[in-house]
C-alpha cells in the first residue's frame, strides 16, 4: 500500500471534508474598512472618479455598479416556429425560402 492510497479514506456519512467551508470575508474589503486605510481608499476612489470624468467607460460602469447595483440581465424566450432559421441576408433569397416553405413537399422535390 502506497502513502497516497493510505490517505484515501471516504468521509463518514454526514461528515464534511471542509466543515468550516469557504471563508465568508473578503480580504481587500476588510483591509479597506480599517481606519488607517481610509486615505488609501479615498485615493483609490479619486483615481476611479477621475478616469470616469476622462471618459473611461469601465470606470463609469464600475462607479454605477457600486452606487446603483448591477443591471439585471433580462432574457426573452420566443416560441419555437417551423420557419427556417435565417443565417445569411442575401438579397432575393427571402422570397425563395418563403415560397419553398409554402409549397407542398412533393412539388419541392420535383424541382
Amino acid at each position: 500500500m502506497t502513502a497516497r492510497s493510505k490517505n484515501l479514506k471516504p468521509f463518514k456519512k454526514g461528515q464534511s471534508g471542509n466543515p468550516g467551508g469557504r471563508p465568508k470575508w473578503k480580504h481587500l474589503t476588510e483591509m479597506l474598512k480599517q481606519e488607517e486605510n481610509q486615505p488609501k481608499l479615498e485615493a483609490l476612489v479619486r483615481v476611479v472618479y477621475d478616469k470616469a470624468l476622462e471618459g473611461d467607460m469601465r470606470a463609469v460602469e464600475f462607479i454605477a455598479d457600486r452606487l446603483e447595483g448591477k443591471v439585471a440581465t433580462r432574457l426573452q424566450v420566443e416560441q419555437p416556429t417551423d420557419k427556417p432559421i435565417k443565417v445569411f441576408d442575401i438579397e432575393g433569397l427571402d422570397y425563395d425560402v418563403e415560397q419553398y416553405a409554402l409549397e407542398e413537399p412533393s412539388k419541392v422535390s420535383e424541382k
